[in-house]
């Protein structure tokens, strides 16, 4: 079995490994595709400091080539969502049966490996069965829906509600979708046109540049009440202390994504409008109504355009991804194919 690890940072490289089921519950699939994402990038420019050497790829998608006795729900040839995020197992809610409260959660790409290898063995609770009307594309955006759907439920939204989104990259584009579908009423904003523009063509109504006049149109689109809440979206170039000036006095601001940089802020304005301040990362609680949601064709990913690109190139693509970084552009979600 073929597997890629990072062995120090810029330095990629393949191994051969076998992986065999060693319990009734697990099932050997046969990885077809990864999502990379600006997570990869950053563990393979180092930025994490991750434990090298490590296995790169936290979202993917395969089949399952050989599933276990004990398995219920998938059989040869279930077409399933690899989770990302998975319960450690060992902290006091794991021990005490509340998984979803874990406190170390184990993420595929950084503190554990991830799935940019030709097979992974896992659990069956660690996958979930695909429906045919969700197709592998699709699917490897469970884990980005899973964490929006946490934001939404962390903001409390309701009908007609106003939520400011900073950062139009691919998470705050698909947050803004779905706060469509909650019926509340997203404003995006970044400094990138290119991403704004596209937000509109995936039926974002609207988009604003964070320029200076940013809190007189927040102003004019709320009716002069701005927004109930904000989302600050990880890694969106932008400061990291605009929410504070555009969400209403005792609004909500969550910093999302899956992982944070360090930044740091001034919290006077935060504090003088009595604002929470939360975090959504590592979300893996709704996996499920993420299908669903896709199920629902709730995200429009079409005008996203990903591009797809072999394995054989992987060297090219992560050195090409880490040249582009040092250049300060942001790099846009592509699929690999494993196959």
């Amino acid at each position: 079995m073929k597997i890629w690890k990072i062995l120090s940072p810029k330095v990629l490289a393949e191994e051969e490994k076998p992986d065999n089921i060693t319990t009734e519950t697990q099932a050997k699939v046969k990885i077809t595709q990864i999502l990379l994402t600006g997570e990869e990038l950053r563990t393979y420019c180092g930025v994490y400091k991750p434990k090298y050497p490590v296995v790169p790829g936290r979202f993917a998608v395969g089949v399952v080539a050989e599933a276990g006795p004990g398995c219920l729900n998938v059989e040869k040839n279930t077409r399933v969502y690899v989770h990302d995020v998975t319960p450690c197992g060992e902290c006091e809610y794991c021990a005490a049966g509340e998984p979803e409260e874990c406190t170390d959660t184990k993420v595929a790409g950084l503190n554990r490996n991830g799935y940019m290898r030709d097979f992974v063995v896992a659990e069956e609770s660690d996958l979930s069965p695909l429906p045919p009307s969700v197709n592998d594309d699709e699917a490897l955006f469970i884990g980005v829906i899973s964490v929006c759907e946490e934001v939404i439920a962390r903001l409390n939204v309701t009908k007609g509600m106003h939520v400011a989104v900073i950062g139009a990259g691919e998470l705050g584009n698909i947050l803004s979708q779905l706060l469509i579908y909650h019926q509340a009423v997203p404003v995006l904003i970044d400094s990138d046109e290119e991403k704004l523009a596209l937000a509109a063509r995936c039926g974002i109504y609207y988009t604003l540049n964070s320029d200076a006049e940013l809190e007189e149109n927040i102003n004019r689109i709320t009716g002069g009440r701005f927004a109930s809440g904000s989302v600050y979206c990880s890694f969106c170039g932008l400061p990291s202390d605009l929410p504070f000036s555009i969400t209403a006095t005792g609004g909500t601001v969550v910093y999302a994504g899956f992982s944070f940089p360090e930044i740091s802020a001034q919290l006077k304005t935060a504090l003088d409008k009595r604002l929470t301040l939360t975090a959504v990362t590592n979300d893996y609680s709704n996996n499920a109504a993420a299908i669903n949601l896709l199920v629902n064709k709730a995200v429009n990913l079409a005008p996203f355009r990903i591009q797809k690109r072999p394995v054989a190139d992987a060297d090219k693509i992560f050195a090409a991804e880490a040249e582009k970084n040092e250049k300060g552009l942001r790099m846009n979600y592509s699929i690999l194919n494993m196959l």
